[in-house]
Parts: structure tokens; sequence; C-alpha cells
């Protein structure tokens, strides 16, 4: 009988330990609102869910249909770097022609400007023959301030079929010449009715004033009706959310501020925002994610704000690798002046957080957020989206889906509204380590009795036994 209840007690424990969380588990909430009825949705966590979190890992989130069951969801990586390709530039080019012999290396060139146009003039090293020949071609790039990182070319329609290979070489006053590309293959071919052609040359990204195509002496010329430059394509910086807030003055430290964001933000982004204008300093950044942990160094920098007002220049963002701490100290180096009077700011951006969840059960689903003993509880986002992946632009995209005809909705998120509060966010009992320590006693309690019940009985042993008899 104690063996039965004794197991009946401890799976009653296991049970109350394994219960599902609730929308009481948590501190706050936000009711979501979804465009459609997919089955699949998306939402970008706003800066409020980092404010009420307790961990930075965001594994003190759920997602809760109308009846208050937990629902499915996974949070999103986030997106790659987005790359803009510019679109292509016309580039005036000049034949260059000459002794084959010699080749391009015999032709020396000048560019002259003469009334806003560029003229090209050659003078060979050796004579030029009455029927020169196409050595390459000179490109002007002297209007280009960005990079360049190809060329596309446009050949004449009579070329059918062109094999060659092209040598790329770039340089900034004609004279010195360095080599980008040694042999770029251009081709043109036709067969049935279908062409095939290469007519890119693709090389390291380089500013220069002037390029040069050459091939070799064998090989066949490339017939250039027009030549346009490739943009070497640049980084777009995703839009970022910011949290910005003012420092204070550590009295026994000159020239250092500290700063609390409020929250735990998954910053990769620093902005400082200097007090007085025409202000220049070197700085250190550190942070620490609880008030009583030690500074960990993040960044040094010179920071600047010069400038009247209307036309002043700061220093770019800072870029840092993502940190979630809450508390940040800013050390001025104190050579100049410091920063002067008054007290700067630190804005700190991060990446939106994206969230999809699975809608099932009843709507309005809500967002619950913020708890001393939640655990995380999202999926991977390839087990939750079948076929996942994610398009350059940040968009996720989940192909077996998609061919089965399902889409990925959008849902918004409305204010933010109290669920169990504070109480959410005390330390909590942990019953998990409770119970299993108080399972652990039972047993070792259970072994004991069963050990005493064990002697008794075999005290008892001879006593009862059938050998017994009176004492003579």
């Amino acid at each position: 009988t104690a063996m039965r209840v004794l197991v009946a007690w401890l799976s009653l424990l296991c049970c109350a330990l394994a219960l599902a969380d609730s929308p009481d588990d948590f501190a706050f909430g936000m009711l979501l609102q979804s465009d459609g009825p997919q089955a699949l949705v998306r939402i970008d966590l706003p800066a409020a869910v980092h404010t009420g979190v307790r961990r930075p890992d965001l594994g003190d989130l759920r997602v809760f249909n109308a009846a208050g069951e937990a629902v499915p969801h996974a949070l999103l990586p986030q997106p790659p770097a987005a790359r803009a390709r510019p679109a292509l530039l016309p580039l005036p080019h000049f034949a260059l022609r000459g002794e084959a012999a010699a080749g391009v290396e015999g032709v020396e060139v000048r560019i002259e400007r003469q009334g806003g146009r560029a003229v090209v003039r050659m003078d060979g090293r050796a004579p030029v023959p009455a029927r020169a020949t196409l050595l390459g071609y000179l490109v002007d790039a002297s209007a280009v301030e960005q990079p360049l990182q190809g060329f596309s070319l446009e050949l004449s329609p009579a070329v059918e079929e062109l094999v060659t290979r092209v040598r790329v070489e770039a340089s900034d006053d004609l004279a010195r010449w360095t080599t980008l590309v040694s042999e770029a293959p251009v081709l043109r071919l036709a067969a049935g009715g279908q062409r095939l052609e290469q007519l890119r040359i693709e090389f390291a990204p380089r500013r220069a004033k002037y390029f040069r195509l050459s091939w070799a002496a064998a090989a066949p010329a490339l017939p250039l009706l027009a030549l346009a430059g490739e943009p070497a394509a640049a980084v777009l910086e995703a839009p970022r959310q910011w949290q910005q807030v003012a420092g204070s003055a550590v009295q026994e430290q000159p020239g250092s501020y500290r700063f609390d964001l409020g929250g735990q933000f998954p910053a990769d982004r620093l902005r400082l925002l200097l007090p007085q204008p025409n202000s220049v300093a070197a700085v250190e950044l550190l942070s620490r994610s609880r008030a009583g942990d030690a500074w960990r160094r993040v960044t040094t920098a010179t920071v600047y704000r010069l400038g009247a007002a209307g036309q002043e220049v700061v220093n770019p963002d800072l870029a840092i690798a993502v940190n979630s701490d809450r508390h940040w100290l800013l050390r001025v180096d104190q050579r100049g002046g410091g920063l002067g009077s008054g007290v700067p700011e630190l804005a700190a951006g991060w990446l939106p957080q994206g969230l999809i969840f699975a809608a099932r059960g009843p709507a309005p689903f809500q967002l619950a957020f913020g708890s001393s003993s939640a655990r995380p509880g999202a999926y991977p986002i390839t087990t939750l989206v079948p076929g996942y992946r994610m398009t350059d632009d940040g968009q996720p995209v989940a192909d077996a889906a998609a061919a089965a005809g399902l889409e990925i909705g959008r849902a918004t998120t409305a204010a933010v509204h109290l669920l169990a509060g504070e109480r959410a966010t005390r330390p909590a009992t942990d019953w998990r380590r409770w119970g299993l320590w108080a399972s652990l006693l039972a047993g070792v309690a259970l072994l004991g009795w069963m050990a005493w019940r064990l002697v008794r009985q075999l005290a008892r042993a001879p006593q009862d036994g059938p050998g017994a008899g009176p004492a003579g």
C-alpha cells in the first residue's frame, strides 16, 4: 500500500512539473492582428518585447490562441546583407592601332580635354603601317567616382562567331599599368539558330581613371560597338530599430558615463550623440548584462561632431558584434578636454527580429513575454516551415509549402497589455529541481523503510520457525 501511494504521488509530481505554459505565466502580452486566414503567420517583434523579456535569446516568449493554448512558433534567422547592383555606365572607348609585333605597349597614348571632350592622341614607338592593326581599346573612366568591377561588351551584329581572350589593365597616368585580368574569355557562337555569348568581363573592384583592353597578337581582334562599366555592388543597410537613452556622469571617474538601455536589445550598431558641436574625442565602450557584473570592452573609436548647425558632419555609426547587454559604460580620453560640458546620449540599433507561428485554434492570437521560469520553446525554422529559405531581401519563402498553395501571412502587434505583471518576472521557485530532490529523498526513505522491515522479519525468523520449541 505504501509503495502504491508513493508511486501515485511521484506521478502527480511529474505531471505538475510537465504542465504546459499559459498566458498567466508571463508578464506582458500583445494581441496579434492578422491580415488573412493563412496557416503560417509572420510578425516582426517591436522594441517593447526586448524591454519586457528576461532572456536575451527570447526563450521566455510564446504565442497563444484564444483558448490559452500555446501554438508552435519559430524565430527567423537574420537575412544576409542585401547588395544593390547599380545600372551600367556607358564609357567612352578608343581603338588602339599600331604594329602587331609591338602590341599595345608600343603605342604611347595621351588624352587631352578640349571643350569638355576627350581627345586621344597616339604616338607609336615604331612607324605605323598604312593598314594598322587593331591592338586593343583605351577606356576613359575618369568621370566615374565609384570603383568598377566589370565591363559589359557590345559586339557588331555582323560578328557571328568569335572566341578570344582579353587582358584588362588599369592606370591613373597612362604610363604605369596594373593587370586586373590576364585572360578573360570573350565569345560568341551560333549553331542551329541558337547563340551562345560571353560578353562580360569581371575583375576585383577597382577605381582607376583609365582601363586598357588588349589580346595576344595571334588572337582574333575584338570588334567593339560599345562598352559599359559595371559599378561595384553596394551593401544596403537594412532599416534598424533604435533605442536612445541619455547618459549619467560617473562622479568618481572623470570622463566616464553610464547608460541603461532599459532592455535586452540585440544591437549591432551604436550611435553616440555628443552634447556640444565641434567635438572630437577618442572613446572606449564597455557593456555588461547585469549591474553587478564586470565590464567587458566592446569597441574603441574616434567620435566627432563638426560644423555649424544644419551642416554638421558626424562620425558613422559604430558597427559591433551583436550584443544584448543592457548596461553600457563610455570612457572618454580626457586629452583635449574630453566632451566638455553636457552629457552624451547613446543609441543602440538592431535588426527587427521576425517570428512565424502556426495559426492553430481560435483567434485572436496573442504574443506573451517576460517570465523568470519559462524555458525556450521555439522550433527550428526548418521544422515549422516546410522547405524554408530566405530571399536576398529578407523575406521567408517556403518552397514546399508554396508548391502546395500555402502562403505565409502577416500580422501586426497591438499595444502591450498586462498579464501576470511583476509576479511572472520575480525569481521563481524552481519546482522542477525541488521535485527531483523530493523524489530522490522519497526514494531513499522508501529504501530505508524496506530495509528496516526486512531486518525485523529476519530477527523474528528463528523464533517463529518450525524447529522452534520451548526452552528446556
